[in-house]
Parts: structure tokens; C-alpha cells; sequence
């Protein structure tokens, strides 16, 4: 369930634009995209723990939102859910189009009708098993990838190979002193000091757009993990005994993922002064960038191979929530509520199809007019930011009523844009792409968006609140009946949830205060880092990177090994098969022992099954099947 999680939060954006904001601030770049986006995952645990006191049954969020709120409620947030589900998606297909483009050749509008083609076959072919059997195979695809191209960076490359080098190659970069003009530097490219950055220097975290795009990163994850239907999907598919330690576990391996790729590739970019320019930058072409700078055709090769699991496994996992919302909260809702499973599958695939086209067009659509992955990344917060706090407040303020869930999420999200818009065109005297994408705007439009959501909903739900009991959300029930589970039952006690959810509260907050708070401010004395400071900040991504992959690829063998060295047994022997039948035959002649009458029952039907075998035979002319004992001194009989 872990490498289904972060193969699930491994998006395009996490590996492109993670370098990209690298490439813009510096080492303050890829801090901030890897803590912006781990505190949500860190305080999703919460969610996954309330979900399963409250609405075991559930298949997405929006069954819970009608089951607490209504219809209206549950047609308003049903369009956040589809629209962030289709936000993530157009992001995956920017960023892997553009890529593809660049690396292949291929025609960028080819390429984004291709991918989700080939995701859709990719999640129609395996379903379910697409999206979590399938998930580890990618993780450790992506996190060895990852540990390569650290370890380039910062040990065997023969142009940089270790920290040092690159914090020489950093300082001259952005030096005062260095000749920007052409032809010794490109129009556009990173050259001489960093605007906002204390001293001009990448090699800082005193980084005014670096926090800036911190605060919109923060705004705009919550939106893409509490709105994503996919999220809600994972927690209410895990075992209670693992989630609430899932998450936490996931999440802090997750971090690696931005934080050491990014400040190898990133980073990399700048110390090798490669002729990129903002525009490229921004449609997430700094990986491969330095990826064949450093290998060829090689690192060209691992890239897109990179990619191409975060791209299929993300996707699928969007399409999957896309078609339970759609199943679940439209067709079984609204069209027919007897559904049976068959019903429900056969629709759950037209929409997985359907949605997937769709997307296609509006991949293409996208780079016809300019929209780059990260004007998208950026933006996604002041569309959905405002349904964030109403739809946490849904498993976790009984107070939370309908009417401030409505109007927060709509008048948020209006005001939200309004606010982004504005400020566009008074900064900037015009409202275009370019303008709207800069991080004053944005800025400003994730905060309102997030704020006026959450503000407007606790006043109705304090003005008139709802006293929920949570009674109508735990009635929800599946599509066909489950045989009960003893174990399950057990985890689902309250105390044990309860204890989980202090558990995860506790070491949720404690971790997101070190990663978002201790950790920035301990590093702000430094100023402009030296190079021993750096090579302490680089020897942290290397390990960092390199314990996450291990975790992520070795803990699933450990946990599963009983279970995998049962598969080999059978597939290479049938000493499990004997084992297994050696167990029932005790318990059979432990409840005989218990009980006389079946015993003697069972001695009936043996002579009964006796007499007609030997008519059997008779009849054919074969000889009478003699009798023998094993050494358990059971009757076996042989022709």
C-alpha cells in the first residue's frame, strides 16, 4: 500500500517542476516543493483514520459529502472532485508531452493524445491491479533512477562529481561580475545574480520567490490531496493497522523524491550553464536537460523511462478516481440505484475510456494556447484551494454544516479568481499567461482562494450548526455484500482508531513542523552557503534519497515474504499442499474427537461411499480396490 501511495503522488510535476523551481531560487527550490507537499500527505492520515470510524462503507468523498450535506452539496463538491481530478491529469500530460517532444522528437500534439491512450489501455487492461499491484515494479523503477542520477551529480560525473564542484560552478553562475550578453550567454537563460535571493546567490534559502512559491505550493497540494477522489480511494482501501503509519512512512519517503532529484538535476542545470531559458523551464524540460548533458542518449533513455512510470501510474490512478466518482456518484446515485457489480464495472470502463480521450483533446488544446505545466502547477490552488478546509471539516467538525460548505467552496473559489485576475492586471497592466502566471498574482489568488473557503464556512457553521452524529454516513453501503472479516473487525474497533489517529496527529504535526518550520529557520544563519555547508546540505539529499529508495524497495519484500516464499513453494514444490492438507486432517479429527455423533456419522457415509465404489467395479470387471492406512491411520482407497 505504500508504493501504491507514492507511486500515486509521483506525478510529472513532482520530477519536472521540482527542477524547474530548482533552477529558478536555487537550493530553496526543491526544499520548498518537497516540505509544500509532504505536510498534506503527513495530515491526510487524519483523514484516512476519521474515514474509517465514520464512513467504512464509502467508495469516494462525495458519497460521504451526500450522506451529510445533500444533493446541492454533493453536485458542488462532485465539480471540485472532476475538476482536480482533471487539473492533476492535464499536468501529467503537459509535462510528459513536452518531454516526449523534446527527447524523441515526437510531435508534442501527438504525444499528448498518445499517452493517455496508452494509460487508458494500461488501466483497462489491469484495472485495480493497475493501480496498486503494478505500483512497486514503478517505484522501484523511479527511485533507482533517482539514486543514479544523484549519485552522478554529486560523485562519478567527470564535468561535476561532487559537491564542491558544484557550489563553484553555482557561485559563478550567478556572479556580479559574469558577461551576460550574447554570444557568451543566451537570451533568457539563468545568468548573474538571482532576483529576490539574499546576495544574488542560488546557494541560499533567504529566498523571497523561493517562499512565495512555497506558500502557493502548500495552498495548491492541499487542494490536489484532500479534493483528489484518489487519495480518499487509497484510505478507504487500506487496512486500518497500517494507514495512519502508511502515511507518515510514505510521505517522509516521498520527500525524497522532489528533494534529492531536484537538487542533483536542478541544480545540475545551473552548474553546468546550460543553455535553458525560462519558458523551457517552465514546461519541465530542466531533467532531461541535464540528464543527457551528464549521459547521452543513456540518461535521455532513463529519464523518459522515469517519466513514463509516474505518468502511467498517476494516470491510471486519476482515471480510476474519475470513474468511481462518475459510477458511484452519478450512475449509481442518480440513474440507477440497484446497480449490480457487473453494472458497475461495464460503466466504470466507458468512463476510464471516455475520460481519457477527453483529456487528450484538452492536452492538446493546452499547448495550442501556450499553457505550460508550470502555469497549470501554480494555478491549480486558486481554482480548487476553497473547497479544501469545508471538505476537511466534513469527517472532522460535527458543527460543519451544508449551507457554509456551498458557499465557501463557490464564493472562494469566485473570489479566488477575481482576486488572481486583478492583481494581473493592475501589477502588470494586462492579463495574458505571462502575466497571470508570475507569483504576485498567484500568490494572492491561492491565499484568498484557501482563506474565503475556510472563513466562510466555520461563520455559517457556527452561526447555524449542524450537530452531526455521523449515523447516516456509516449506512452507506457497498454495491454487493462483503463476507465479514474477523480481523477487519477487530482494526475497526474505536479504541484501536482512536489510538491510531492520536498516533498520527502526534508525529503528523511533529514532522510537519520540522520540515515546514525548524528546518528553514535553522538554515537561514547560514546566508550564502559555503562549501562545506553545502556539502552537508548535498550530503542529506544523497541519504535522504538513498534510505527512501531502500525503504521503498526492500520493506515491501520483508513484509510480504511469507507470502512470497508460499508462491514459490507451490509454484516449485507440493510440500505446501501437503502441509496444508496434514493441517485440516488435525483439526477434522479434533472436532471428531469433540463430537461422538460425527464421528459415527462419518463412519456411515464411508461404508455408504465403500459399497457404491465396489458396485462401480463390479459392474465394470475391475478388481475390488484394496484398503490401506497412511501413517495418520486414515482409510485410503486404491484401484
Amino acid at each position: 500500500m505504500i508504493t501504491h501511495r507514492i507511486e500515486q503522488w509521483t506525478w510529472a510535476a513532482t520530477i519536472l517542476q521540482s527542477s524547474n523551481v530548482a533552477w529558478q531560487y536555487g537550493v530553496s527550490g526543491p526544499f520548498w516543493y518537497a516540505s509544500g507537499a509532504t505536510i498534506q500527505v503527513l495530515l491526510f492520515g487524519v483523514m484516512a483514520i476519521e474515514i474509517k470510524r465514520k464512513a467504512p462503507n464509502a467508495h469516494t468523498v462525495c458519497e460521504i459529502v451526500r450522506a451529510r450535506w445533500g444533493r446541492a452539496a454533493h453536485a458542488v463538491f462532485l465539480v471540485f472532485c472532476l475538476m482536480t481530478n482533471v487539473i492533476v491529469t492535464a499536468m501529467l500530460l503537459l509535462g510528459g508531452s513536452a518531454v516526449a517532444n523534446a527527447l524523441t522528437g515526437i510531435n508534442v500534439y501527438a504525444a499528448s493524445f498518445l499517452i493517455p491512450l496508452g494509460v487508458v489501455a494500461y488501466t483497462l487492461a489491469g484495472g485495480l491491479k493497475a493501480t496498486f499491484l503494478a505500483s512497486y515494479i514503478h517505484s522501484v523503477v523511479v527511485h533507482v533512477v533517482l539514486v543514479v542520477f544523484v549519485f552522478l551529480v554529486y560523485t562519478s560525473s567527470h564535468r561535476l562529481g561532487s559537491p564542491r564542484v558544484v557550489h563553484n560552478h553555482l557561485t559563478a553562475v550567478a556572479s556580479a561580475a559574469r558577461d551576460c550578453s550574447a554570444p557568451l550567454s543566451y537570451s533568457d537563460q539563468a545568468c548573474g545574480p538571482v532576483h529576490g535571493n539574499f546576495k544574488g546567490s542560488y546557494l541560499t534559502m533567504l529566498s523571497s520567490g523561493g517562499l512565495v512559491f512555497g506558500i502557493i505550493n502548500i495552498v495548491g497540494n492541499f487542494g490536489t490531496v484532500f479534493v483528489d477522489n484518489g487519495y480518499w480511494m487509497s484510505a478507504i482501501a487500506a487496512r486500518p493497522s497500517s494507514t495512519h503509519k502508511g502515511y507518515l512512512l510514505g510521505g517522509l519517503v516521498w520527500f525524497a523524491v522532489p528533494f534529492s532529484l531536484a537538487t542533483s538535476l536542478g541544480l545540475g542545470a545551473l552548474a553546468l550553464d546550460l543553455p535553458i531559458t525560462a519558458a523551457e523551464a517552465a514546461k519541465g524540460l530542466v531533467p532531461p536537460a541535464t540528464a543527457t548533458a551528464l549521459m547521452g542518449k543513456s540518461g535521455s533513455v532513463l529519464l523518459l523511462t522515469m517519466l513514463f512510470m509516474a505518468v502511467t501510474s498517476a494516470g491510471s490512478a486519476e482515471l480510476v478516481a474519475v470513474s468511481s466518482l462518475c459510477t458511484y456518484d452519478i450512475y449509481r446515485t442518480y440513474i440507477n440505484p440497484d446497480a449490480s457489480g457487473e453494472q458497475i464495472l461495464r460503466v466504470s470502463r466507458a468512463v476510464v475510456f471516455a475520460f481519457g480521450c477527453l483529456m487528450g483533446v484538452l492536452a492538446v488544446i493546452l499547448n495550442l494556447v501556450g499553457v505550460s505545466l508550470g502555469w497549470m502547477y501554480l494555478a491549480m490552488g486558486v481554482v480548487i484551494g476553497s473547497a479544501v478546509i469545508p471538505i476537511a471539516l466534513l469527517l472532522l467538525w460535527r458543527k460543519a454544516n451544508a449551507l457554509g460548505a456551498i458557499l465557501g467552496a463557490v464564493a472562494g473559489c469566485a473570489l479566488g479568481v477575481t482576486v488572481w485576475l486583478s492583481v494581473a492586471k493592475v501589477q502588470y497592466g494586462r492579463v495574458d499567461l505571462d502575466s497571470t502566471g508570475r507569483n504576485a498574482p498567484m500568490l494572492a489568488g491561492n491565499l484568498v482562494s484557501i482563506l474565503v473557503g475556510g472563513a466562510v464556512h466555520a461563520a455559517c457553521s457556527l452561526a447555524w450548526p449542524q450537530n452531526y452524529d455521523w449515523e447516516s454516513s456509516r449506512q452507506i453501503t457497498t454495491v454487493e455484500s462483503v463476507a465479514a472479516n474477523g480481523d477487519l473487525a477487530e482494526e475497526l474497533k474505536e479504541e484501536r482508531l482512536v489510538h491510531a489517529k492520536r498516533w498520527i496527529i502526534k508525529w503528523g504535526v511533529a514532522f510537519t513542523a520540522v520540515i515546514a518550520v525548524v528546518w528553514p529557520v535553522l538554515s537561514l544563519p547560514a546566508g550564502r552557503y559555503s562549501a562545506g555547508y553545502f556539502t552537508l546540505w548535498a550530503v542529506v539529499a544523497i541519504a535522504w534519497g538513498t534510505v527512501g529508495s531502500a525503504v521503498i524497495i526492500f520493506l515491501p519484500l520483508v513484509e510480504s515474504w511469507d507470502t512470497i516464499c508460499k508462491v514459490c513453494q507451490g509454484m516449485f514444490t507440493s510440500d505446501a499442499v501437503y502441509e496444508r492438507l496434514d493441517e485440516m486432517n488435525l483439526r477434522l479429527k479434533a472436532i471428531m474427537a469433540d463430537m461422538p455423533e460425527a464421528e459415527e456419522r462419518y463412519q456411515v457415509m464411508q461404508g455408504k461411499g465403500l459399497r457404491a465404489v465396489e458396485m462401480v467395479h463390479s459392474a465394470s470387471g475391475i478388481a475390488k480396490p484394496s484398503v490401506v492406512a497412511n501413517d495418520d491411520g486414515d482409510d485410503l482407497s486404491r484401484a
